[in-house]
């Protein structure tokens, strides 16, 4: 009897000190995700069937979208956009807006949505509702799904290069937390032209945690018989590390704001930097710059001496005076210092140190 209770304490000890320990945290590769985004790749074919998209390299892909969607060349959705006037190619966008597939959700942006200033919120809003209508009558979805192959396979690479670089688990130990952001690289196969950020925020607040990026398929030689292939190249760094610390910084930027606004004799309005940078307001400009610092000082943690220098050197060319300063002092005194439980309560530190560097000019009263 003393055996079974002995046995029985045991089991129950063992158990609850599994359920106390901490769990290990998700693999930070969990909050990477790399495919095609279905509601940028419909908004695409729609734009490029209405002659307003720059025509894709050749691929294999390509093709196959050429064949399936040309017989709907004259849906409503493809009239509407053809008569919206010069329509830039990253309005496909907008499918940012579509989620929940295979049966949609539309999320209507608010009225700050910078589409509506250049062709109006009705014309923007009927637009995305006439490529739910071209969503259905095309049986899209059943095009989607067919690729999926495809899109698996040109996402493994670029997941495992990302992977490779650790960038994210990289950027939580700058920050001494495991974030809440989380990336998405959306793979453009029609995209011959660039790549940018999607303001997740603006377009789809259900994602504002999310960095969204699109890249796009550069190769001008290839032919009908070629898959495409991606490589975002160094810009994998910037959308993890920058973009990323956009994410991480919000929150300990709003609980610091009193602090923050008294540095705001540093903004020059009147400087051509700023103008260029479409920068207006202090706040605006210590986000870029603490950002850009905090870039630089992984740059000299994680990669070399050069590419750290030539990095700074990028920031001050931009006319982002203060990143190298705060890149000084995260490295003088916060890296190898485990006083700060995290990034945030250092954050006073940057700021008393651009204020001793950069006292406020004293007014004459004479």
């Amino acid at each position: 009897m003393k055996t079974l209770l002995a046995t029985l304490l045991a089991v129950i000890i063992l158990q609850t000190a599994v359920a106390q320990s901490p769990k290990p945290a998700p693999n930070t590769l969990e909050r990477l995700e790399v495919t095609v985004h279905p509601g940028i790749e419909l908004f695409t074919i729609v734009q490029i069937l209405a002659g307003q998209y720059r025509m894709p390299n050749k691929s294999t892909y390509a093709k196959a979208v050429e064949t399936y969607f040309t017989p709907y060349a004259n849906h409503p959705a493809v009239k509407h956009v053809k008569n919206m006037g010069r329509v830039y190619t990253d309005l496909a966008e907008l499918g940012y807006c579509f989620d929940n597939f295979p049966d949609v959700r539309i999320h209507i942006p608010a009225d700050s949505l910078n589409w509506y200033k250049y062709y109006g919120k009705d014309t923007v809003q009927t637009y995305m509702q006439l490529c739910k209508q071209f969503y259905d009558d095309t049986k899209f979805w059943n095009f989607y799904q067919q690729h999926q192959a495809d899109y698996a396979s040109w996402a493994k690479p670029v997941r495992e290069n990302i992977a490779k670089q650790g960038l994210v688990a990289k950027l939580d130990s700058l920050y001494r937390e495991r974030g809440n952001a989380a990336w998405s690289i959306y793979l453009d196969p029609l995209n011959g032209w660039g790549a940018h950020a999607i303001m997740t925020k603006t377009l789809n607040p259900r994602y504002a945690n999310r960095v969204a990026y699109n890249v796009g398929f550069f190769n001008q030689d290839s032919k009908d018989t070629d898959t495409p292939v991606f490589d975002l190249g160094t810009e994998s760094v910037m959308m993890v590390w920058h973009e990323g610390s956009h994410i991480y910084t919000n929150g300990w930027q709003r609980q610091h704001a009193s602090e923050i606004e008294k540095l705001a004799y540093l903004l020059n309005k009147t400087d051509a930097g700023m103008k260029q940078n479409n920068i207006k307001t202090w706040s605006h400009c210590f986000d870029e710059n603490l950002v850009r610092g905090v870039v630089i000082a992984l740059f000299r943690q994680h990669r070399t001496p050069k590419e750290a220098r030539k990095q700074a050197a990028k920031e001050i060319v931009g006319d982002f005076l203060y990143a190298e300063d705060i890149a000084d002092v995260i490295g003088q005194q916060y890296l190898n210092n485990s006083t700060y439980a995290d990034f945030g309560q250092f954050m006073p530190k940057i700021l008393a140190y651009l204020a001793q560097k950069y006292p406020q000019p004293t007014v004459s009263t004479r």
